[in-house]
């Protein structure tokens, strides 16, 4: 009997490649975690700016404390919710790339800052985030290469 039962047969996915499995669960902790570390670091980079710009600025120096602070929280708080919806987007391009086509590190990498970066350069008010943004991924590639 030449029946073998333990060879695993590939799926070819909606394109004709042989992806990974797709799993919501891994999505969403893709996502999630994309999200979260974007906030994070958004947040931070928030609050350099915002400060910065706070200490600079004569129409602000002026102003009271609590109208510099409210400065400083909204700086905060956009840019941690802009580069966790940013981060979040990279990591579910990723994910997206992995289940489609899995090319490996290099390419989900690449596919992802094709899209999301991109994303950015396409409006011009985004486009001041860009080496922020740019860090981001550079320090999520350091860290996949690195693992």
């Amino acid at each position: 009997n030449n029946n073998n039962n333990n060879t695993k047969k590939e799926e070819v996915n909606i394109l004709g490649y042989v992806g990974r499995p797709y799993q919501t669960s891994d999505l969403l902790r893709n996502v999630a975690f994309g999200a979260t570390i974007g906030s994070i670091t958004g947040m931070c980079f928030g609050f350099m700016d915002s400060i910065r710009s706070a200490s600079s600025s004569k129409l602000l120096k002026t102003a009271s404390r609590s109208a510099q602070g409210k400065f400083v929280f909204q700086g905060t708080y956009r840019s941690g919710m802009f580069f966790g919806g940013f981060f979040g987007a990279f990591h579910t391009v990723k994910y997206a790339t992995r289940v489609l086509v899995d090319p490996g590190d290099v390419g989900e990498i690449g596919m992802g800052s094709l899209v999301t970066l991109g994303g950015l350069m396409a409006r011009r008010e985004w486009r001041v985030s860009m080496p922020y943004a740019v860090m981001l991924v550079g320090m999520d590639s350091f860290h996949v290469f690195m693992r």
